[in-house]
């Protein structure tokens, strides 16, 4: 029995001393598979690229960069100057509304505002000197309107200068300066109504039956039939005794008995006047 044992831890032995290489062979990666890990790369081996740099440009770049600066700086201003022509305008044809509706004292202080935003320009002197005649400030819109009276380009544009210098001698009173003026608002603006209408008045007023009778027809009819204008036509028919060309604008106008009555009023004190410097109707 001992032999036996003996026997059989002898073979343990020799069956341990073959395992041990079987075993470390098991372990072992097969060929051709190895899986060693790969060599740490030296600085040989790493290629360090350098980083850009994106603030660089050429001198061609920097040309067409500082070009594209300076064209939106122009843009810009151009741009402001676009808006601040706008608000003027607008500012402006609010004064002109104002006039138009008889408020030219509060037409004054929106041109002391205006100028002394902007500064006074040519068209703010205008409706500074309408609206001074608006409110019977006569010396102070004749000293305006003939500031605006100059050069060869002022001319061209004095029209209305002429013509609110011609409403300021009807205000007076001064008739024949009057007429004068107002041929030269329609000398330089032949087309202006307004100045026509006046000066067919003037022209009635100071007994020139045909020149009040011609000026006034071209008002009406460049104006398209006003009633104003052909009112005014209606008082040269009563005052050059054409009373059928009165009563029938009176019939298109639809005058009540107390208009007809205050036209016809108009025309005898223009006839008694007529009678007592000596013309002849």
């Amino acid at each position: 029995m001992s032999s036996s044992i003996h026997i059989v831890r002898k073979l343990g032995q020799q069956l341990g001393t073959l395992m041990l290489p079987l075993a470390l062979a098991a372990c072992a990666a097969p060929q051709g598979t190895s899986t060693a890990p790969n060599p740490a790369p030296t600085p040989e081996s790493t290629v360090d690229y350098p980083s850009p740099n994106i603030t660089a440009t050429s001198p061609n770049q920097g040309a067409l960069i500082e070009a594209e600066r300076r064209e939106m700086d122009r843009e810009d201003e151009e741009t402001r100057k676009a808006r601040a022509e706008r608000e003027k305008n607008l500012h402006l044809k609010l004064v002109q509304t104002m006039i138009e509706q008889d408020n030219a004292y509060a037409a004054l202080a929106h041109l002391d505002a205006y100028d002394q935003k902007w500064g006074s320009d040519r068209q703010s002197k205008q409706l500074r000197a309408d609206s001074l005649r608006k409110t019977s400030q006569l010396d102070q819109a004749e000293l305006v309107y003939k500031s605006l009276l100059g050069g060869s380009q002022e001319q061209i544009k004095s029209g209305p200068v002429w013509y609110g210098l011609g409403k300021v001698a009807i205000e007076r009173g001064d008739l024949k300066s009057a007429a004068t003026r107002l041929e030269k608002s329609i000398q330089v603006d032949p087309l202006n109504i307004n100045a026509y209408s006046d000066l067919g008045l003037v022209y009635l007023l100071e007994g020139q039956k045909e020149p009040a009778y011609n000026t006034l027809m071209k008002a009406n009819q460049l104006a398209s039939g006003d009633p104003k204008i052909m009112a005014n036509l209606a008082l040269w028919g009563l005052v050059f005794d054409d009373f059928n060309m009165a009563m029938d604008i009176a019939d298109r106008l639809q005058w009540s008995d107390n208009t007809r009555n205050q036209v016809m009023s108009q025309a005898n004190s223009i006839k008694r006047r007529f009678d007592a410097k000596g013309n002849i109707r």
